[in-house]
């Protein structure tokens, strides 16, 4: 298994970033969309239309790529576009369940877990090292319920 990367230690508390999952079936059609707008701009030289399409595409593939998953012995903070945060205490957190729920959340895959806290609120992620990531919640909080699709029960 992959170790999560970024840990680190201040007094005592643990603090572990697991980096979210980048799946291609949501990363080549924004590609390719803005690709398709880049070549048609290209063809009309307008170079206005050229730069504001590289900056949009540029800014989706860096939202894809800085959405991160921070655990520490307290709190779960989903951070979206490297400054963007949403905190979750972990003792809220009531259960973990697999997803491919494609509705917009901060997760770049739609290999996900939808992280159940509070009376009825809910987030979706995709951390990199989902069973790490789940096996750090339960060890935190045990009374976690983990619910995995059959190919992914592993260890839990």
């Amino acid at each position: 298994m992959e170790k999560p990367n970024n840990f680190k230690q201040e007094g005592t508390t643990n603090s572990v970033v697991y980096p979210s999952k980048v799946g291609l079936e949501l990363l080549i059609p924004f590609i390719l969309i803005f690709g398709i707008g880049i070549v048609v701009s290209f063809e009309k030289s307008s170079l206005t239309e050229v730069i504001v399409q590289f900056g949009i595409m540029f800014a989706f593939v860096a939202l894809f790529f800085s959405i991160s998953y921070e655990v520490t012995d307290d709190v779960l903070t989903v951070t979206t576009f490297f400054f963007i945060k949403k905190s979750v205490p972990i003792k809220d957190i009531t259960r973990i369940v697999e997803s491919n729920n494609p509705l917009s959340s901060p997760a770049a895959s739609l290999d996900r877990l939808e992280v159940y806290y509070g009376k009825y609120s809910s987030t979706v992620i995709s951390p990199k090292d989902k069973m790490n990531f789940i096996e750090h919640l339960k060890r935190l909080s045990p009374s976690i319920q983990v619910e995995l699709k059959k190919k992914n029960k592993g260890g839990l």
